[in-house]
């Protein structure tokens, strides 16, 4: 009996300690709502095994296995927001387990990456948070290993640290290294949600330049300065780039785009410019064919070569010297740049003349017209193969010059002398300024259609100007690139900003009130701080969209566009979305006859940027724009107004036949005044570029650049340029691209 008690008593005893070792007190508590998704569980009394998961059953589980310490474990990758999860311990194996914890993790705004736009040295990331959560910190981490899925193979990135904006500068990218990166939102140092991982992505090189002038074709000898100066241009604005060229001479008529010794000859390496044009820096041979390239450098780092352009030096030697005909600056505009640059032209391609510019205070010649000036104080410049010339030096502010010029036949003996110029008179006067004019200044963010992200209160503007004098600077931004004949933007949505002294960066908001999901164009100009009569002209135009979230987004036109002329009476209307929408998009579009939308035809829930409208009017002009809409009720603004005219054409008309093959015609008339007309066939959908250039290969005129559907169209030019100022008599060049199709032709505009 005495044994049969103490083996009860032992029983107890054990029983009662294998009670008291059971796990108890968890953490987080019972129910604990808004747990980290990276906690760690703990309890007390040690425990040998947890098991943990969703299902509250534990028929499948996250993890079973050993806790990390007796009391304690931690859970390394990352749970789901607002999902509930279960989990106990035992002491024993699995044999008596702790009561069944339960908790939920937190509920909050997941990190919603934008798209990268990586630089030559450092990145730009943008992110914002789904659903809206204030009072959020971030951490940007950065992975350059092969794994781009393992959390644990990311770091913080350097000063990502708990950021309280939506963007961080990724700096030290190293060029072919391919990088990912991934934002955790934390809510004080409580981690709450991860995005997901980026797609990978590199440095960007120097952008590849595209050679514009001279590229005509080889079997047209249209340039005759010689030597000739190369103009070349990148997209975007990249104004720390440096550019190497290298020409060649050709010795096979039919060049190929590749180069290699036995289709060409280098004959001038490694002269570099830090502008986008430069001089070849040796004479050329008459009736010569000439090859070249261009690339772009950003520090050690080079772009690819340009393609190759192409042109041949006109073979047409001068024997006798022809009078030049002034080009800039006549009709007395009064000029900022001081001393200024003048600009002459030939009303006849030749070679081998030099011209020498007499300018003076006074429009007095002593034996006539063409004779040269006899008052005032009269300077003659040396003599150059250019058609223009720098003058010497610096005149006298708030004073009108007259100037000529004349030709002579280089290496004559006795030296031919043509006359001096007469028409137009040409005049200026220089801006009563002490140092020059106000500096246009160069937008520099956010450009080239940049998605910004991030509060529409904190997006800026930035910009770059340098002048030795203090400057005060105003902005403008609409909803459109339609600018007036001084290359101000001029749509009804345009706001602008007052003058700020010296900063150069303002907040977008604060001129005008943004939204998410539109595009917006802005530029800038600056006046003199202390002479605020001396303006600059307004800078070239920038762009950027506002992230849209899972909002709505304005539209961008396409086709047709700009009056452009149908040779039916049907239409195929196509837009674009500038920035991405994380909910499905359809489309509302309005067209009509009235520019007000009066009496529109509506087409409504089109699924695609892209619709075609049957039985227009003929001899008609249209109007037509578009919105989105998503499918919780977000509606954007409507699109700018696009528009097009239809044709007389009959219903057998109307079955027009598509071109085989591209082509660009001959102007007519040709020579013209004031107005001529182009046209051109494309066989396919094409984005069409048609450019108008001088012959010094600067751009005059953009008369196309926008999508355009297949067949044969036209574009009327009526002599002015980008600015909407008539231009001067003489020969000019206009350029079509359209695919990989490129062709170049002149034209003559006499007055």
């Amino acid at each position: 009996m005495k044994n049969k008690l103490l083996l009860l008593l032992l029983m107890l005893f054990t029983s009662t300690f294998l009670l008291a070792a059971v796990p108890t007190t968890p953490s987080p508590a019972q129910y604990a709502v808004g747990v980290s998704i990276l906690p760690t569980l703990s309890w007390t009394n040690t425990a040998n095994k947890i098991q943990f998961g969703t299902d509250a059953t534990f028929g499948s589980t996250l993890y079973d296995g050993a806790p990390t310490s007796g009391t304690t474990y931690v859970i390394a990758t990352p749970l789901s927001n607002a999902t509930t999860y279960y989990w106990r311990a035992s002491a024993d194996a699995g044999t008596n387990w702790s009561a069944t914890w339960e908790f939920i993790s937190v509920n909050a705004a997941k990190p919603t990456l934008n798209p990268i736009y990586p630089g030559v040295t450092s990145a730009y990331i943008g992110w914002y948070p789904v659903p809206y959560s204030s009072g959020l910190t971030y951490d940007v981490y950065v992975s350059s290993s092969a794994d781009d899925v393992t959390y644990t193979a990311f770091s913080l990135a350097t000063g990502g640290g708990n950021l309280t904006n939506t963007y961080y500068t990724l700096t030290g990218l190293v060029q072919g290294t391919y990088y990912k990166v991934q934002v955790r939102a934390k809510k004080s140092t409580l981690i709450i949600s991860y995005s997901a991982v980026s797609p990978s992505f590199r440095a960007a090189g120097p952008p590849v330049p595209t050679a514009s002038y001279p590229t005509v074709p080889a079997a047209d000898g249209s340039i005759y300065a010689n030597p000739p100066t190369l103009f070349w241009y990148i997209e975007g604005n990249e104004p720390t780039l440096a550019y190497e060229i290298e020409l060649y001479s050709a010795t096979d008529p039919n060049y190929s785009t590749v180069f290699s010794a036995d289709q060409g000859t280098l004959i001038a390496t490694g002269f570099t410019s830090s502008k986008t044009f430069k001089k070849v820096p040796l004479s050329l041979i008459a009736g010569k064919i000439y090859t070249w390239h261009v690339r772009s450098v950003s520090g050690s780092v080079r772009s690819n070569w340009s393609a190759t352009a192409t042109f041949t030096m006109y073979s047409n030697v001068a024997t006798a010297a022809e009078v030049p005909t002034p080009s800039w600056p006549v009709t007395n505009p009064t000029v900022y740049l001081n001393p200024p640059t003048l600009y002459w032209y030939l009303g006849s391609d030749k070679t081998g003349l030099e011209y020498q510019v007499q300018f003076s205070t006074s429009s007095t010649e002593g034996g006539g017209a063409g004779t040269g000036y006899t008052a005032g104080t009269v300077t003659s410049t040396s003599w150059t193969s250019d058609l223009f010339i720098a003058l010497p030096t610096s005149l006298i502010t708030g004073t009108q010059y007259f100037w000529h010029v004349r030709s002579k036949v280089a290496g004559s003996s006795p030296e031919i002398f043509s006359a001096y110029s007469s028409s137009p008179v040409a005049s200026f006067t220089i801006a009563a300024t002490a140092s020059g004019a106000a500096t246009t200044p160069i937008p520099s963010w956010p450009v080239g259609g940049a998605i910004v992200d991030g509060t529409m209160a904190d997006i800026t503007l930035s910009w770059t100007a340098y002048s030795t004098q203090a400057l005060d600077f105003t902005v403008r931004i609409a909803t459109s690139s339609s600018v007036d004949g001084s290359g101000m933007l001029n749509h009804g949505s345009a706001a602008q900003g007052g003058w700020v002294a010296t900063l150069t960066s303002a907040n977008a908001n604060a001129i005008k009130t943004l939204t998410a999901g539109a595009t917006y164009y802005w530029q800038v100009k600056s006046k003199l701080h202390t002479n605020t009569s001396v303006e600059s002209p307004w800078s070239m135009i920038a762009s950027f969209s506002t992230a849209a979230g899972s909002s709505s987004v304005v539209p961008l036109v396409i086709s047709p566009n700009y009056l452009q002329p149908l040779n039916n009476t049907t239409a195929v209307l196509t837009w674009h979305i500038p920035v991405p929408s994380e909910s499905h998009l359809k489309y509302d579009l309005q067209y009509s006859k009235n520019a007000d939308f009066n009496n529109a035809v509506s087409k409504t829930n089109l699924n695609e940027p892209v619709t075609q409208v049957t039985g227009l009017e003929t001899n008609s002009t249209y109007y037509w724009r578009v919105l989105s809409k998503t499918d919780n009720g977000s509606t954007s603004s409507y699109s700018t107004t696009g528009s097009f005219t239809t044709s007389g054409a009959t219903a057998v008309e109307e079955q027009e036949t598509i071109p085989t093959a591209y082509e660009l015609s001959q102007n007519y008339p040709n020579p013209f005044n004031p107005t001529t007309r182009i046209n051109f066939a494309i066989p396919q959908n094409s984005f069409v570029t048609i450019k108008v250039y001088d012959m010094l290969g600067r751009e005059v005129k953009t008369l196309i650049n926008q999508q355009m559907v297949s067949g044969n169209h036209s574009i009327d030019w009526n002599a002015d340029n980008n600015l909407g100022i008539k231009v001067a008599t003489g020969m000019y060049i206009y350029r079509i691209t359209a695919g990989n199709f490129v062709s170049t032709k002149k034209m003559v505009l006499i007055k």
